[in-house]
């Protein structure tokens, strides 16, 4: 009996990124790109046409952080396997993606070999981590350390509103108040009242602490 092919869906906002993805799987007669999104909007249209088995999924999305793109998965398409696909490069970042609800890690840097197995692996069920952040997976005995952390990280940053990760986001370009504002719209007073809930919300006590919790997070 002929077995089926790997329906895969690549979300990127890069198109050289799907481009690269396709070429990779061209020539593989076990699996097929159906699809490919630049946004979360485009991504959750697309989906109930293409019926992908498994997503590659940018950490960065343009629309919904991976957060609430993880959520949204989880609950419309609960049988979807998710690999993040990012060139975002954090080993104590990848238990707290994993414990989010994605299968699998790898990096944009990873090989042809590298991406065709994730691919192969996931979908039989296994979660695969890319060779150099497999050490996030082992156990420890020792006192709480980076991953700990991240999952405080986690924690705190679920507090946010969606306009208050959007504005995070932001701060942790380099972009001022009133740039910000523009960029979205608002007055810089009101980016200024969310840059003080964002602080408290986070706990923490500066914009340089800001821009490190969103690196933690992978948010830039």
């Amino acid at each position: 009996m002929q077995q089926k092919r790997i329906k895969v869906f690549i979300a990127d906002d890069h198109p050289i990124i799907a481009l690269g993805i396709k070429s990779i799987l061209r020539d593989d007669p076990d699996k097929e790109v159906v699809g490919q999104a630049e946004s979360s909007e485009e991504l959750f249209k697309a989906l109930p046409d293409t019926r992908p088995n498994l997503l590659l999924l940018d950490l960065n999305m343009p629309g919904n952080d991976f957060y609430r793109n993880i959520e949204l998965l989880r609950e419309n398409y609960p049988w979807l396997k998710v690999i993040i696909y990012t060139a975002y490069e954090a080993p104590d970042l990848v238990k707290s993606l994993l414990d989010a609800g994605a299968h699998g890690f790898l990096l944009k840097s990873a090989s042809p070999t590298d991406v065709r197995e994730a691919i192969e692996r996931v979908v039989a069920g296994e979660q695969y981590v890319g060779a150099r952040d497999r050490t996030a997976q082992a156990p420890s005995d020792q006192a709480p350390g980076p991953e700990s952390l991240l999952k405080d990280n986690f924690r705190r940053r679920l507090r946010l509103s969606k306009r208050e990760q959007e504005i995070l986001v932001l701060i942790s370009r380099g972009m001022t108040s009133q740039g910000i504002g523009n960029t979205l719209y608002i007055s810089k007073y009101t980016v200024e009242t969310h840059r003080k809930n964002i602080l408290r919300k986070l706990e923490v006590n500066s914009s340089t602490e800001l821009v490190k919790f969103a690196i933690k997070q992978g948010l830039v």
